[in-house]
C-alpha cells in the first residue's frame, strides 16, 4: 500500500512539472525527493486575466540572484526553494509595473519538512498609467512564512491582504476613471470623424471657407494627426494662387489703364504741339508780311524824302539861276518860294520824324514778335520734351505689359499645376468619404443585428474584462488529505 502511494507521489510530482517554465538553478524534477518547497504558479494580466509570456522572474537570497528564468507561452513559471532562506522574487516585463513577493522559510523542523505542502501563486501584472500610483509596489506585494502549529507554509494574511485590498480598490478607481477617459476619447473621436467628414464634404465642392473652418476644428481635437493639417496646406495654396492671379490680373488692368491714359495724354501732346507750331507758323508769317509790308513803306517814304530833296535842289538850282538873272524878277517870289521852302522842309522834317516813329514802332512790334517766337518755340520744345517722355513712358509701360503678361502665364500654369494636384487630391477624398459612408452603413447594419452585450469598463490603454469578486480573495483549499500523501498546495492572487 505504501509503495502504491508513493508511485502515485511520483505521478502527481511529476504531472505537475510538465510544460511549466522552469527557472534556472535547482529544477523540481532533480530535487522532489529532496527537503524544499516547490513554488510554481501563473502570471496573468489584473484586468483582461489573460496569462503573460515572457516575464521576467527573479529570486534572490540578501540581494544575490540564486535563480532566473521567463514565464512560458502559457505565462506559467516554476522554482524551487531551499529551507532557512529567506526568498525575494521579483515579476518584470517591460510596459508593466513590477510586483515583489518574499518567501521565508526559515523554521522548519527537519523532521516535518517532507509533509510541508508546496506553494503557489498567481501574480497579476498591470500596464502603468497616471491614475496608478506604484509606491505601494516599492514593498514587496505579499510574504509567506512557516506556521509550525499546522506545520504549512502560508501566506501572511496580516501583511498580505492590507496591501491587497488597497492595491485593489486604487485599481478599481482607476479602472472607473479609464472608462470615463475612454468614453470622452471616443466622443472626441466621433467629433473629430464628423469634423473631417463634414470637411471633406466641403473640401470636394471647394467651399474652402467651411472646409477650413472643419479642418481646425479636426486640428484642435487631435494636433498630432497630419491629415487636416495637410488639407489645410493644399487650401491654402490653392488660396494664395489664386490671390496671385487675381492680383496679376488686377495689376494687369491698372497697367492696360494706365497705357491708355499715356497714350491718350501722348495724342493731346502732339495735338497740343501741332497747334502751337501751326499758330507759331502764322504768327511768323504774320510779324514777317507786317515787317515787309513796313519795310516797303519806309522805303517808299525814304525814296519820296529823297525825290523831294532832289526837287528842292533842283528847284533851288533853278531858282538860284533864275535869280541870279532875275534877282528883281524873284525877289517877291523869293519870299514865297523861302516860304514854300520852309514848309517843304518841315513837312520833310514832318515826314522824317513819322519814318523815324514808324521804324521805332516796327522796331518795336518786331522785338514784340521775337519774343512771342521765342516763347513759342519754348513750348514747342517743351512740347517735343513731353512727346519725347511719353513715349518712354509707353515703352516702360509696354515692357511691364510684357513682364506681367509673362508673370500672369507662370502663376497660371502653377495654378493649373496644382488645380490637377487638388483635383487628384479631391479625388481621393471623395472616395475617402464614399469608404467612410459604406463603413457607416455597414457599422449600422451591424449594430441592428448585432445582441447587446455586457458593459465593458477601462480604458484606451487598458482592456479590461467582467471582474470576478473572489478574485482577489484568499483561497483555502476545498480538503486536507490525512497522512503522508501529497499535501494541497496554498495558492493567492496576488
Amino acid at each position: 500500500m505504501t509503495f502504491y502511494k508513493f508511485h502515485i507521489l511520483i505521478f502527481l510530482v511529476f504531472a505537475s512539472l510538465v510544460g511549466v517554465s522552469q527557472l534556472d538553478g535547482d529544477k523540481q524534477e532533480d530535487k522532489w525527493m529532496e527537503d524544499n518547497i516547490f513554488l510554481d504558479g501563473v502570471v496573468t494580466n489584473y484586468y483582461t486575466g489573460k496569462s503573460i509570456s515572457g516575464v521576467t522572474i527573479i529570486a534572490s537570497v540578501k540581494g544575490a540572484p540564486t535563480a532566473k528564468g521567463t514565464t512560458d507561452g502559457k505565462g506559467e513559471y516554476k522554482t524551487v526553494l531551499e529551507y532557512d532562506r529567506t526568498y525575494t522574487i521579483t515579476f518584470s516585463k517591460a510596459g508593466y509595473i513590477s510586483k515583489t513577493i518574499t518567501m521565508n522559510t526559515s523554521g522548519v523542523p527537519d523532521l516535518k519538512r517532507q509533509k510541508v505542502p508546496d506553494m503557489g501563486a498567481e501574480i497579476t501584472l498591470f500596464k502603468p498609467n497616471d491614475c496608478i500610483d506604484a509606491e505601494i509596489l516599492k514593498t514587496p506585494i505579499g510574504r509567506a512564512v512557516y506556521y509550525p502549529k499546522k506545520n504549512i507554509m502560508d501566506w501572511d494574511m496580516d501583511y498580505s491582504m492590507p496591501r491587497l485590498e488597497k492595491l485593489n480598490k486604487m485599481l478599481d478607481k482607476c479602472a472607473k476613471e479609464a472608462e470615463k477617459v475612454k468614453k470622452e476619447e471616443e466622443q472626441k473621436e466621433r467629433d473629430y470623424n464628423s469634423a473631417m467628414k463634414e470637411a471633406d464634404k466641403a473640401f470636394t465642392e471647394e467651399e474652402w471657407i467651411n472646409a477650413v473652418e472643419s479642418y481646425k476644428k479636426a486640428i484642435v481635437l487631435f494636433n498630432d494627426r497630419p491629415g487636416p493639417k495637410n488639407k489645410l496646406k493644399l487650401i491654402e495654396t490653392e488660396l494664395a494662387k489664386k490671390a496671385e492671379a487675381e492680383k496679376q490680373r488686377v495689376e494687369e488692368k491698372a497697367r492696360a489703364e494706365a497705357e491708355e491714359n499715356a497714350k491718350i495724354e501722348a495724342e493731346i501732346a502732339t495735338k497740343l504741339a501741332e497747334e502751337e507750331r501751326i499758330a507759331k507758323e502764322k504768327a511768323e508769317a504774320e510779324v514777317l508780311a507786317k515787317t515787309e509790308a513796313v519795310a516797303k513803306e519806309k522805303a517808299k517814304a525814304v525814296a519820296a524824302a529823297k525825290l523831294a530833296e532832289q526837287e528842292r535842289i533842283a528847284k533851288e538850282k533853278k531858282e538860284a539861276q533864275a535869280l541870279a538873272k532875275k534877282e528883281a524878277e524873284q525877289k517877291a517870289k523869293l519870299e514865297k518860294e523861302a516860304l514854300t521852302k520852309k514848309i517843304a522842309e518841315e513837312k520833310a522834317r514832318k515826314e522824317e520824324t513819322e519814318a523815324l516813329k514808324q521804324m521805332a514802332a516796327e522796331e518795336k512790334a518786331k522785338a514784340t514778335a521775337q519774343k512771342e517766337a521765342q516763347q513759342r518755340a519754348d513750348a514747342e520744345e517743351k512740347a517735343l520734351a513731353n512727346i519725347i517722355a511719353a513715349k518712354k513712358r509707353e515703352a516702360k509701360e509696354r515692357k511691364a505689359k510684357e513682364l506681367a503678361a509673362k508673370l500672369a502665364k507662370k502663376a497660371e500654369e502653377e495654378r493649373a499645376v496644382n488645380q490637377v494636384f487638388l483635383q487628384e487630391k479631391k479625388e481621393e477624398v471623395i472616395i475617402k468619404v464614399a469608404q467612410h459612408e459604406d463603413l457607416e452603413q455597414k457599422s449600422v447594419i451591424e449594430a441592428k443585428e448585432k445582441p447587446k452585450q455586457g458593459k465593458i469598463s477601462g480604458s484606451s490603454t487598458i482592456k479590461f474584462k467582467s471582474r470576478n469578486k473572489s478574485r482577489h480573495l484568499y483561497i483555502k483549499p476545498n480538503k486536507h488529505k490525512k497522512g503522508k500523501g501529497p499535501q494541497p498546495k496554498k495558492r493567492i492572487v496576488f
